[in-house]
């Protein structure tokens, strides 16, 4: 794993009192390596937009122990010694670390968030 990221949890929220908006609170869940992985594209129909939007399947791998994986954190890659362009980007954890006897990393899917 060449990449490191920050994992953060939502732990509440408070409004900011300039703008009036309600924002979360967050919490560092984990700090280290890690490595995005995607899958090719696919279309997929929507039949509410009537348009073919691509669908990417993401999913971001974690040392097997590094910290308790639950859905909702969001992973924002820190550095990236392959692609600089990662740096940066954010994405919310879909589910739960898939476990098992011989796990050599974690492998949870994420959706990306766009700025």
């Amino acid at each position: 794993m060449q990449d490191q990221c920050v994992i953060r949890r939502v732990i509440g929220q408070t409004t900011d009192r300039e703008t009036g908006k309600v924002v979360p609170l967050y919490e560092d869940a984990y700090a280290g390596r890690c490595k995005l992985q995607s899958y090719e594209g696919y279309e997929q129909e929507k039949s509410t937009a009537e348009t073919a939007l691509t669908v990417q399947r993401m999913s971001v791998h974690l040392p097997v122990g590094a910290y308790r994986i639950n859905v909702g954190d969001i992973v924002e890659v820190t550095s990236s010694r392959m692609d600089p362009m990662l740096v940066g980007r954010k994405f919310r954890i879909t589910q739960e670390a898939p476990f098992k006897t011989f796990a050599t990393a974690y492998r949870v899917f994420v959706d990306y968030i766009a700025d």
